[in-house]
């Protein structure tokens, strides 16, 4: 029986131990209340935790079985901007200091390490800049900045050898020239080498967002220095996402799926179309399909056919008998689509400003084509008297309207604005957007 007491006391301290925790102090205080902590996955991030955020300080202790790797906290919204990742050891507490200027870790020696690593690598960078754009051609200085940069590579991966963070230092390591390069020269050659230390079958690096920012790195800055017209620089991305594309053939295609999911995306936001449905028609939706990824082929399927620059979706309706079009529709430079309800209390609002910008134009400047999406056509019909220039279309069953749903509409109200020609050209949110594209159209 004391041998039995002895070994419990023996193993009480060794959980104790293990048992590792976060710690930081937020400013201001007061705007900031709770938090939620992730882990990092190749997919996607899992939920671990929440908690409250007290009088600017949080505290969070990991549990004994939490595993090591990348962790991401979240302590506002919208959470894709307002977070920070840190690594997680399991053998050293966390703590740190979060203010307007960002984190800044005052105890883990992984996550002081990783913060030094990029701000001393950068402001060798920002020297290297320096040096070219100054116009030097002093191959001695020159070659003394680069083995400043290998010198400062070379301490950081002995300080951190044995630790999760050594394989993002070591994968960030950059191209090193042996002899002076000329910026076109060195331009290249940082390109040839981009991806030279990066594993990318590390488990590290997959459950992190390193990799993904590493490719969109690629694609949008790997470009050789000269002057581009728009289809050269549509080329030049195509080309670095089939550099991209055979760097993580290897990968599980669930993480392939991830890493071009997230250079779709960006394009989309970017409103780079030709680029955004190349990658879908290319890489993404053959992959999807492998995968039976039924939402995601929707996604991708609806961007491209509502993209900027594509005809819109065919709309059809009938009035007094007789069948109408929207691409048989004439005599006007613009075409506005708005999807509203007349029991949407803003677009009720919005409509009366809608008709006075219309009035306030040419008379062929525009043509608003009204979808109401309702539930019965009462309320419809009465609000639609107010506005008799507009082409008004009656799209029961809301929410489930075959309109609706082609344009992919999930509020009320939603503006398409197509030019002569019914190709989509803008999407705003309300009149207020609608008269600023249209000001920065005539100042272009």
């Amino acid at each position: 029986m004391i041998r039995k007491l002895l070994l419990i006391l023996c193993i009480i301290p060794l959980f104790a131990q293990a048992q590792k925790s976060i710690s930081g102090t937020f400013s201001p205080a007061e705007e900031y209340k709770w938090f939620i902590l992730y882990k990092l996955k190749t997919t996607h991030q899992e939920y671990i935790d929440n908690g409250k955020i007290v009088d600017g300080k949080l505290t969070y202790t990991f549990a004994t079985d939490a595993p090591k790797g990348m962790y991401r906290l979240v302590y506002g919204m919208p959470q894709e901007s307002e977070n920070f990742d840190f690594i997680y050891s399991g053998a050293e507490d966390i703590t740190f200091v979060f203010d307007e200027e960002g984190s800044d870790f005052t105890e883990s020696t992984e996550n002081k390490l990783n913060t030094s690593y990029f701000s001393s690598v950068n402001m060798i960078k920002r020297e290297i800049n320096e040096f070219y754009q100054s116009g030097q051609t002093d191959k001695e200085a020159f070659l003394t900045i680069f083995k400043t940069l290998q010198d400062t590579q070379d301490i950081f991966e002995k300080e951190a050898a044995g630790t999760i963070v050594y394989d993002f230092i070591k994968a960030s390591s950059a191209y090193i020239p042996m002899k002076y390069e000329e910026p076109a020269e060195m331009v290249e050659n940082i390109r040839k080498h981009y991806f030279d230390h990066v594993d990318f079958l590390n488990p590290q690096l997959q459950n992190s967002d390193f990799i993904a920012d590493k490719i969109s790195n690629y694609v949008f800055t790997a470009l050789p220095l000269k002057d581009y017209t728009g289809k050269e620089l549509i080329e030049a991305y195509k080309k670095n996402i089939e550099v991209v594309s055979k760097k993580i053939a290897t990968v599980p295609l669930d993480y392939q799926k991830t890493l071009f999911t997230v250079l779709w995306e960006q394009m989309v936001v970017l409103e780079n179309e030709a680029i955004a449905i190349y990658v879908a028609d290319t890489y993404l939706l053959p992959i999807a399909k492998q995968l039976n990824d039924a939402e995601l082929i929707k996604r991708l399927e609806t961007h491209k056919r509502l993209a900027f620059g594509v005809v819109a979706p065919e709309i059809t309706w009938v009035k007094d008998n007789k069948t109408y079009k929207l691409s048989e529709q004439e005599g006007s430079e613009n075409y506005i689509i708005v999807f509203w309800s007349s029991t949407c209390s803003h677009c009720l609002k919005e409509f009366p400003k809608l008709k006075a910008f219309v009035e306030s134009q040419d008379k062929d400047k525009f043509k608003v084509i009204a979808v109401g999406l309702e539930d019965e056509r009462a309320s419809w019909a009465n609000e639609i008297s107010f506005y008799p220039d507009f082409i008004h279309i009656l799209g029961l069953e809301k929410w489930d309207n075959e309109i609706g749903n082609t344009y992919n509409v999930t509020s009320t109200p939603t503006f398409f604005v197509l030019d002569k020609d019914k190709r989509i050209i803008g999407k705003p949110y309300g009149v207020k957007e609608l008269e600023e594209f249209f000001q920065e159209e005539v100042k272009e």
